[in-house]
């Protein structure tokens, strides 16, 4: 039996929207400048001076958390996927406060089920042509 690919399950497929909108999110918040009202909003504070960051590094850090979403969606592309979760990850940036949760959510689904992307499924190494089945 086949493995199935990540997104398959619901669940799966519901993190990686949460990524998605969580990345347009931050993506929003960095376009607009309002990423330090939000992270005051969230801390209770004002925001630390040091994590004044060109708007640039915000986007990039917004679409790479869309394009894991995007990327997990049928298993297209685990390198994709890591960058996203990876980029996700980093809370220090309004960003990534906006895509923290589903980051670690898509990495808890992710180590769930690593073999469901094709980049950990076995291959065939032996003498001849694969068996039949999911070898590759």
């Amino acid at each position: 039996m086949a493995i199935p690919l990540f997104g398959y399950r619901k669940i799966e497929a519901v993190a990686c929207i949460l990524m998605v909108v969580g990345g347009v999110a931050g993506l929003f918040l960095a376009l607009t400048g309002k990423g330090e009202l939000f992270a005051e909003a969230i801390w209770g504070h004002a925001w630390p001076t040091w994590s004044h960051l060109s708007p640039l590094w915000l986007i990039l850090q917004s679409l790479g958390v869309t394009v894991g979403g995007i990327g997990a969606w049928r298993s297209k592309s685990f390198l994709l996927t890591a960058v996203g979760v990876a980029s996700s990850l980093v809370v220090k940036t309004s960003v990534g406060m906006v895509s923290f949760l589903p980051g670690v959510f898509m990495l808890w689904l992710i180590l769930q089920r690593p073999r469901s992307f094709s980049v950990f499924l076995p291959r065939w190494k032996g003498p001849g042509p694969p068996p039949p089945g999911a070898w590759r």
